[in-house]
């Protein structure tokens, strides 16, 4: 398992590109999607899926975006009422992003309805 960080210190956040060497989740991406697709392009990968902690009222996100242009699964919290779509993920839920399994954990405190993201390789985090 490989993890891309993208810095943007004016902003105040970081967005992650986590890859197996093929298939990449790309967790909470900001506007600057260039950034993420150059990134993965570098590593040789494909965004097969892009997944927020919670919804970005603080700045905008890229995730909309990056899911057109690549064609990647959308996660987001469940309880979110949201108008585009997505995948509906909540506590204990997991899927699988090429070999590394990723569970959904509920974490609020941010905001209600945030999530984090445990990202396994070979059972392993």
């Amino acid at each position: 398992m490989q993890i891309i960080t993208i810095d943007t210190p004016s902003l105040g956040d970081r967005t992650y590109v986590v890859h197996d060497g093929a298939s990449a989740l790309v967790v909470d991406p900001q506007r600057d999607i260039d950034r993420v697709l150059t990134a993965a392009a570098d590593a040789g990968v494909q965004i097969t899926h892009v997944a927020e902690t919670h919804v970005h009222n603080d700045y905008v996100s890229g995730g909309l975006t990056l899911v057109r242009v690549t064609g990647a699964a959308y996660v987001h919290a469940d309880a979110e009422p949201l108008r585009f779509d997505h995948v509906a993920a909540s506590d204990g839920d997991r899927f699988e992003v090429g070999t590394l399994g990723v569970e959904v954990v509920h974490t609020p405190g941010h905001t209600p309805h945030h999530l984090s993201y445990v990202v396994t390789s070979e059972g392993h985090p």
